[in-house]
């Protein structure tokens, strides 16, 4: 009897790869997704075919390879039936680049093909801009009066006004749900409803997270709530382009030691920088709000609770690259030290046309 030596598994596979070659049938990459991508919006696809990797460049079914500054090459092709492409038609897909990598009209740079569908529009990802807002019980939302501006936050939605939370499709901002943890308002929905003010062609995502009486270094990759102010915006990237980090911090470093209030800039830097290196964006805009000037009693100007976080918070923009204080001063004030909703919408235009004199909204 003659016996036969096992074949290991390699040998095999090998061994099948070679037949293969001789018929003339090449192995294809297996499908792989880029970072970020969840089941809440499903694989990217450019021109309406997913995207898979082979060697060392993506490429699209049929359509060419995404190398350098990812333009399309070729046409594109056609998205998912009932979705409107913005600035296309109704059955089309997301706008193809120009030529085979050429730029769009106007000189601008081609398009990725990338898109993210928000309420059943396919929006480039160059055109859906997220913007990453954290912090105490401010930014979660305390905001309740006056009345007559409650529509504005709690039922008028914006249609390029929008707010992602993972385990869910992105939904038009409102509040309270754009980073609360209660029934009141925070930044958020006046952030991104803003900002689709001044860019009508462009759509802006909420990526918000607040926890009250939370301090800096509870914020921090090591502390309790990085996990959880990070996780929106890394299963979002990829599909969007990041705007700029909005942070409310400061007056609760009261809650801290001596050493949160005395190294508050650079635990600030820490914290932008972790989430500036999450998204892949070293440079993303980065704004906090200035003391509270409206608050009061034992938190009010120039008293103990003031005098040692103030000087602190005034180093930030000194040690945090590309960053900006926002005042707080002359806001409506809902309590001793939350800013009420024309409070927070005051705030938010202020960031905005931060924004704009510095460069940084280049939106239209």
């Amino acid at each position: 009897m003659i016996h036969l030596k096992p074949v290991r598994h390699l040998e095999l596979a090998s061994a099948a790869a070679l037949i293969l070659l001789a018929c003339g049938v090449q192995e294809h990459a297996h499908e792989t997704t880029m970072n970020g991508v969840t089941d809440d919006f499903g694989p990217v696809t450019t021109g309406g075919m997913p995207i898979t990797t082979a060697g060392t460049g993506a490429t699209v079914a049929g359509s060419g390879t995404l190398a350098g500054s990812a333009a399309v090459a070729g046409t594109g092709g056609a998205g998912g039936t009932g979705s409107t492409p913005i600035g296309g038609s109704a059955t089309g897909g997301a706008p193809a680049a120009a030529g085979s990598a050429g730029a769009s009209a106007g000189g601008s740079p081609p398009l990725s093909g990338v898109t993210i569908n928000l309420g059943g529009v396919e929006v480039p990802k160059e055109q859906a801009i997220a913007f990453i807002h954290i912090g105490h019980s401010n930014m979660a939302g305390r905001a309740t009066v006056p009345q007559a501006s409650r529509p504005y936050h709690f039922q008028e939605t914006h249609p390029h006004a929008w707010m992602y939370h993972p385990g869910s499709q992105p939904a038009l901002a409102i509040e309270p749900k754009t980073a609360g943890d209660s029934d009141a308002a925070g930044p958020g929905t006046a952030l991104v409803k803003e900002a689709a003010m001044l860019a009508p062609n462009t759509y802006f995502i909420s990526l918000g997270f607040g926890k009250a009486s939370a301090y800096c270094s509870q914020f921090l990759p090591s502390g309790l709530y990085y996990n959880q102010l990070i996780d929106g915006p890394k299963k979002i990237k990829g599909r969007v382009t990041f705007g700029a980090i909005f942070i409310y911090l400061g007056i609760t470093e009261r809650h801290g030691s001596d050493a949160d209030r005395n190294g508050f800039a650079t635990c600030i830097n820490d914290l932008v920088t972790a989430i500036r290196t999450d998204v892949g964006e070293p440079n993303l805009p980065f704004m906090m709000n200035d003391y509270e000037m409206g608050a009061t009693g034992e938190l009010a100007p120039f008293g103990a609770v003031y005098n040692a976080i103030k000087p602190q918070i005034d180093k930030v923009p000194t040690v945090v690259s590309n960053s900006a204080l926002i005042s707080a001063a002359d806001l409506g004030m809902e309590d001793d030290h939350h800013f009420n909703l024309d409070g927070q919408r005051t705030w938010v235009q202020r960031a905005m046309m931060t924004m704009q004199q510095r460069g940084w909204f280049t939106w239209k």
